[in-house]
């Protein structure tokens, strides 16, 4: 058994799906919208990172190619905000369990990067609501046959 609250594995379950929920709402309206270049087929993005995903939908070449500005905007947006999302995803599936003032709980140890932090409860719950967030503003502006 691994010793830790059930609660916090439920924050990171949450933080979890909600990420990849974030992708899902990206990836299944690109077949809706006309006009996409090749390079933003479902088909060539399955299996893409939330990183990569993101990288690729602020491609400056790749939004070149999109007339709609309405859905260049919001390919634009959403790679920022999936390169938000995937930065977040990272520091907690990254991070390596650890004891910090008698609670066992993850601790984001990248030196390199500058990252030496705990991922404690609050850090969870500021990220969820920062991806919350995102999934909300897709939506909202989604495009026009999305």
């Amino acid at each position: 058994m691994v010793p830790v609250d059930d609660d916090y594995l439920i924050q990171i379950g949450r933080l979890a799906y909600s990420v990849t929920y974030l992708e899902g709402l990206v990836l299944y309206d690109l077949p809706h919208l006309a006009g996409l270049p090749a390079e933003l087929e479902l088909k060539g993005l399955a299996g893409r990172t939330t990183g990569q995903l993101g990288a690729i939908l602020q491609k400056r070449e790749i939004l070149e190619q999109v007339a709609d500005t309405s859905v260049r905007t919001w390919l634009q947006r959403s790679g920022e905000l999936l390169s938000a999302a995937a930065k977040i995803r990272n520091s907690v599936l990254h991070a390596r369990p650890a004891t910090i003032q008698g609670q066992q709980m993850l601790q984001r140890w990248h030196p390199e990067a500058g990252q030496v932090f705990p991922i404690e409860g609050s850090w969870l719950s500021a990220a969820q609501k920062q991806v919350e967030g995102a999934i909300r503003e897709l939506a909202q502006t989604r495009p026009a046959g999305a």
